[in-house]
């Protein structure tokens, strides 16, 4: 095994490992993430109540989760728009090993260019009026969350035009607990590959 392969699965296993410690992690083990709705008949109001990780845990468990997902990085296998980061599928490596991290990519890009089971749709309207409908797939939430709150411009608008309206609080509701499943069936796919990874370095390398 190359030199700076090596370096780059130790990384994966290291970064898999400080996710599996994450409050995020440990909350969504403890609790999951429960959502109820209370309709208030004279007032004609519905309200919704959540029990899921809070703003200060994604965020930390984010700036970790990244280094599996951006194109920069050389642990990237969960976008689907972009290929496998080429450190994981090096020549070097074994035959098991890039078995294993194809078939989990494959599996985990399905899986968010797939529409969640409750079918998200967005409305959004323009300033001209027109309206448009977005059919939301996981990947589309799992990217606009992943960046919108935080740094790039294109998503961060994108998230304001979901949650804008006078149906915000129970939209991000709705999105966020999505989101939230979608963290942690892709992390299990990082946890999977890190036990790989950990296989990949005890193997004894030729002279």
């Amino acid at each position: 095994m190359k030199a700076h392969i090596k370096v780059t699965l130790e990384l994966f296993v290291e970064k898999a490992h400080e996710l599996q410690e994450e409050d995020f992690t440990r909350f969504l083990t403890e609790f999951g993430q429960q959502l109820s709705y209370q309709y208030t008949a004279d007032s004609q109001q519905l309200t919704m109540s959540t029990v899921a990780p809070t703003q200060t845990m994604h965020k930390s468990f984010l700036l970790t989760y990244r280094m599996f997902v951006q194109g920069t990085e050389h642990m990237r296998f969960i976008d689907p728009t972009k290929k496998i980061s080429p450190e994981l599928l090096d020549s070097s490596l074994s035959p098991q090993w890039l078995e294993q991290v194809q078939g989990v990519a494959q599996k985990t890009h399905l899986f968010l260019l797939e529409k969640p089971a409750g079918r998200i749709e967005i409305k959004l309207i323009d300033p001209q009026g027109n309206t448009r409908t977005e059919s939301l797939t996981r990947w589309d939430i799992l990217e606009t969350f992943l960046y919108g709150d935080y740094s790039h411009v294109t998503q961060r608008e994108r998230l304001h035009n979901w949650l804008s309206g006078p149906f915000e609080p129970m939209s991000r509701g709705f999105l966020m607990m999505e989101f939230g499943g979608i963290l942690a069936q892709t992390l299990q796919a990082i946890l999977y590959l890190a036990h790989y990874a950990e296989l990949e370095l005890a193997v004894p390398q030729r002279s």
